[in-house]
């Protein structure tokens, strides 16, 4: 190493001196978010969602083994080779429960951190690196990537593309570009996120003024993985509902780099992004070594960083270039949280190792606040993901009992219904239930013993409403109850016998009866027949009685 190198180094050097206790009290908090992360993952509905189903009916023959042909096919235009079988396993093994699929989610991401923590040079040690590694942490199970744990089928196909592509990079950055070739391969099979990941193994090639074959690798690679992606056919896509414009590419670019700190804000997304891109670029120019002069020692270890920003950013290019045509607000997507976090994860090591003197500095700060801010600002994308939670269950019913007019209103595919029966997995296995005690499909209730459920008159404790009549079969109905203020246990739906033919989901948010009964904030409900049924009754249950909804108000 020159003097100069020396230099650089030292210079390039973070300060992060924190007494023992501290220190210690900084490490234990590394795994809370990954707590949090597997209790949303917990706590989700059983109940899968949508690509799901669509992506078993193509890797699944009806009965239930699976289909190979499938697994070469691209869905959305990302391959199925890795995510088909793990669906697939789900729905064989643990009744096609969106939990695992969950908690799954939340073992890649901790080996995602994992791969990032041994990614940090050696010159950033003590309480810097234990600081650091809380930001990283508090990043990728941050609340903006609830999508990822809560809707687990969203998580896991992601991730079977980022994690092997970040690994690759770990590698290519300690000089291993075999190794790193291997597992953007198995990234590229895994999910279309990982598709740039040749172009940033050359960049850290460059970086690194490595041979000119760990160079050029990369770069046949990508040209082998674009050639190969063109291969399958597609079914044309439905045109732009506006005239896009090159500002809208960009601005939906922008928009999914800078979400994690813009609260569902395009406007602020909009320049969270700019910035973002704008630090990468000058910390890169900065590092990037001169015209025949080796590299410093901090470039070279640093090379893995520059190649994951790098990454972030044409991964923004490719949501900007394929989804501006839904509108700039499409960057704000959840599903795109993951990769928007990496860009965090790339843009707080990089200040911390590279930034101005002041975030050298004061490493500890930076790292706690940026960890805390982002948990706070990803709340609206949380939200938004578990409002999908609600109609779950009553999802459920609909495929059970064969409504498939409700299941195409979601665009969930009925495809997969006879696979499903056939691998008896959830809503087709033994432990589905309508939660309403001993009442399931096919019961018969009595109705002499069901009391009659009041419509509102002033400010009513109990009181009910079906809010979607006439009660008919394979149709929405929703509306909602409040028993001494209190959400219902559970709904069912009855024909002309008494004989349940449908139930649905209970505790579904409504401001609107919190205010005029004073009771539950949580008293909607959602529910659906069986095909065929006319002037149903819908009935709902606390604890042991059943009461009528008899108002039915028509819809519209």
């Amino acid at each position: 190493m020159t003097a100069v190198d020396d230099q650089r180094t030292e210079v390039l050097r973070p300060v992060g001196r924190v007494p023992r206790g501290p220190l210690a009290l900084l490490w234990l908090l590394v795994p809370i978010p990954v707590l949090l992360a597997a209790a949303e993952a917990i706590r989700s509905p059983k109940m899968n969602f949508n690509d799901y189903w669509a992506i078993l009916a193509r890797v699944t023959e009806n009965d239930g083994t699976l289909r190979p042909s499938g697994l070469l096919t691209l869905y959305n235009g990302h391959p199925l080779t890795l995510v088909g079988p793990v669906f697939w396993l789900d729905a064989e093994y643990f009744d096609a429960a969106n939990q695992v699929l969950g908690l799954f989610s939340v073992v890649l991401v901790l080996v995602l951190f994992a791969t990032l923590v041994t990614m940090l040079p050696a010159r950033l040690a003590g309480g810097g690196r234990a600081a650091v590694a809380v930001g990283l942490s508090a990043l990728l199970f941050s609340s903006s990537a609830l999508e990822f744990f809560g809707m687990g089928m969203s998580g896991v196909h992601w991730l079977l593309g980022i994690v092997p592509a970040v690994l690759a990079l770990r590698f290519a950055q300690r000089g291993n570009t075999a190794v790193a070739v291997l597992l953007g391969v198995v990234g590229c099979f895994g999910h279309g996120v990982a598709f740039p990941i040749w172009a940033s193994l050359a960049l850290i090639a460059w970086l690194r003024r490595d041979e000119l074959w760990r160079f050029a690798l990369p770069v046949a690679f990508g040209v082998l993985t674009l050639a190969l992606w063109l291969l399958p056919s597609r079914q044309p896509g439905y045109p732009s509902s506006t005239l896009v414009g090159v500002d809208t590419v960009l601005g939906t670019a922008l928009a999914m780099l800078g979400q994690v700190w813009a609260a569902r804000s395009t406007d602020v997304a909009f320049a969270a992004g700019a910035l973002t891109v704008a630090v990468f670029a000058f910390l890169l120019v900065r590092a990037a070594p001169g015209k025949g002069a080796p590299p410093a020692r901090s470039t070279v270890d640093d090379a893995g960083w520059f190649a994951l920003a790098f990454h972030v950013v044409l991964v923004a290019a490719m949501v900007g270039a394929s989804r501006a045509r839904l509108g700039t607000a499409e960057g704000l997507g959840p599903r795109y949280a993951m990769v928007a976090l990496l860009g965090a994860c790339a843009l707080l090591v990089l200040l911390v190792l590279r930034g101005p003197r002041l975030a050298r500095l004061h490493v500890v700060p930076l790292a706690l606040t940026a960890a805390v801010l982002t948990f706070a600002v990803g709340s609206a994308q949380a939200t938004a993901v578990r409002e999908n939670y609600p109609r779950q269950p009553m999802l459920a019913v609909a495929m059970r009992v064969d409504a498939r007019g409700v299941i195409d209103s979601v665009n969930w595919s009925t495809k997969v219904l006879p696979v499903l029966r056939s691998m008896k997995a959830y809503p087709f296995s033994d432990d589905f239930t309508l939660g309403c005690g001993r009442y399931e499909l096919g019961s018969v209730v009595d109705m002499s013993r069901v009391e009659e459920l009041p419509g509102p008159s002033g400010v009513s404790r109990t009181a009910g409403a079906v809010e979607t009549g006439p009660v008919v079969g394979d149709s929405r109905i929703a509306g909602w109850a409040v028993l001494d203020g209190e959400a219902a246990d559970c709904v069912l739906v009855v024909d002309g016998n008494s004989t349940v033919v449908g139930g649905g989901a209970v505790d579904v948010p409504r401001a609107d009866v919190a205010s005029n009964t004073r009771g539950t904030g949580r008293g909607g409900w959602n529910a659906v027949a069986r095909p065929g049924v006319e002037d149903g009754v819908v009935l709902v249950g606390s604890e042991d009685q059943l009461y009528r909804v008899g108002l039915v108000i028509k819809a519209g």
